[in-house]
């Protein structure tokens, strides 16, 4: 008998791989080139768990302005807006250059995020959290030792608050690594990698998971497409067809 409780992700076809969901506590890296819908992924995480399954959500944005977050999302479906009044979604950081000259300012360090992150989830008593992106929380690192640090010190004050976790990190296109940095998913305890694969004249995007301790998973990459709604996954559809 499986001792975890599952968090589903209410995204169509996903939790079907996932047999079920995450596992409550864990932190997911999602990765992937630019324009794989990565972002769409971790709103769509929060954006269920709050409807679907009264879990709020926070999201920590390093790069968007947050009204530009809640227009791209509303054009999906998303109704960011009304769940933030019913204190079901919330939402902090902002441009990293922004974040980057406060820093400066005040001589802070990464650490300072990540507690802001956690007085938050304290605070609105949140069970979802996205990270968008590691890219940029770890830009603050002086190097590879204090990279690895950063994470997982974000990764292990999350999951002892009980948050359910994605942090997204972007990798270089074309690439078949699992991260940027070649060491993130070393630290978290699953990894989703979203792929773009061109065929012909268009790309074709395919979902894999690639890591999940703790528990079973599907193992073939599977076909995903994004529309009004956002992502939806086909769970019996192959990216290369059956071998």
């Amino acid at each position: 008998m499986e001792m975890h409780k599952r968090v589903p992700t209410g995204i169509p076809g996903l939790d079907k791989m996932l047999f079920g969901g995450f596992l409550e506590g864990r932190n997911i890296l999602i990765s992937g080139p630019c324009g794989a819908g990565k972002t769409i992924f971790g709103i769509q995480f929060l954006y269920n768990g709050a409807v679907k399954y009264n879990e709020p959500g926070l999201y920590v944005t390093l790069e968007e302005a947050k009204q530009k977050i809640f227009d791209d999302c509303a054009a999906l479906g998303f109704d960011l807006p009304t769940l933030e009044r019913q204190n079901k979604f919330h939402i902090i950081g902002g441009p990293i250059a922004k974040i980057k000259y406060y820093m400066e300012k005040v001589d802070a360090k990464a650490r300072h995020i990540i507690n802001e992150i956690g007085e938050v989830v304290k605070d609105k008593n949140v069970k979802r959290v996205v990270i968008d992106s590691l890219n940029l929380l770890t830009i603050l690192a002086s190097g590879s030792e204090e990279r690895r640090r950063i994470i997982a010190s974000l990764c292990n004050m999350l999951s002892s608050l009980g948050c359910t976790s994605l942090i997204i990190s972007e990798t270089e296109e074309g690439s078949m690594k699992l991260s940027r940095y070649g060491m993130e998913e070393f630290v978290v305890d699953g990894v989703v990698v979203l792929y773009l694969v061109r065929q012909g004249s268009r790309f074709i995007s395919g979902i894999a998971i690639r890591k999940m301790r703790g528990t079973d998973h599907d193992k073939e990459i599977r076909v995903y497409r994004i529309g009004k709604g956002g992502i939806v996954v086909y769970p019996n559809e192959t990216m290369f067809g059956e071998v």
